[in-house]
């Protein structure tokens, strides 16, 4: 998770924290938007110290992306979708070819059936 998801997480989770305790202890409105700002800040300062300690913001943005390799792989993936795609027809069509001879195969056999019965 980047470091600016955190800083932005741990400000809400303060926010809703500093908001709940002051309204369980506190009954005076302008106290509460005090003690809620206050309790939301030092949350904001926590998990940036936080983040200075234990997160190592060069490894995270140190990546870079390449977009010739990426749209050079795209590229190749959608060619072989569609040589893909042309071998699938081509096998769907012979297929219906089968069936089409196999249908006439059958009615002539049915025929041949009915005047050898008759």
């Amino acid at each position: 998770m980047r470091p600016e998801n955190f800083v932005a997480f741990f400000t809400v989770c303060g926010f809703f924290i500093g908001l709940m305790f002051t309204i369980v202890n506190i009954e005076d409105a302008v106290e509460i938007v005090v003690y809620t700002c206050l309790i939301t800040f030092v949350f904001y300062v926590l998990i940036h110290i936080v983040i200075m300690i234990f997160v190592d913001v060069n490894k995270i943005s140190g990546r870079s992306f390449n977009k010739e390799k990426y749209e050079n792989e795209n590229n190749s993936f959608i060619a072989e979708l569609a040589a893909r795609e042309k071998k699938m027809d081509y096998l769907l069509e012979k297929l219906q070819e089968e069936r089409e001879d196999l249908k006439k195969l059958e009615s002539s056999s049915k025929r041949k059936v009915k005047h050898a019965a008759a």
